[in-house]
């Protein structure tokens, strides 16, 4: 990445299948791929209930497809 190229980040739909510890979600994507993602800074300064069975928007970590943070609720 040379001269302020950006690269834009995969973001995808999904639904949250289970809670767990440290504020980590495993989202199944429409791919039918899992991820395991936390919430993102923004959505942890306004109350947003997460729990099971919840559409959310993700965007996939660039350095590691199977993780991710969730960035909108659906």
């Amino acid at each position: 990445m040379n001269g302020g190229e950006q690269r834009r980040s995969e973001t995808s739909k999904g639904v949250i299948e289970e809670v767990m510890p440290s504020a980590l979600f495993k989202v199944r994507l429409e791919s039918g791929r899992t991820v395991s993602a936390g919430a993102s800074t923004e959505l942890r300064h306004v109350v947003v209930r997460l729990i099971v069975g919840t559409e959310v928007l993700v965007e996939i970590a660039r350095h590691d497809p199977n993780r991710g943070k969730i960035i909108r609720k659906l």
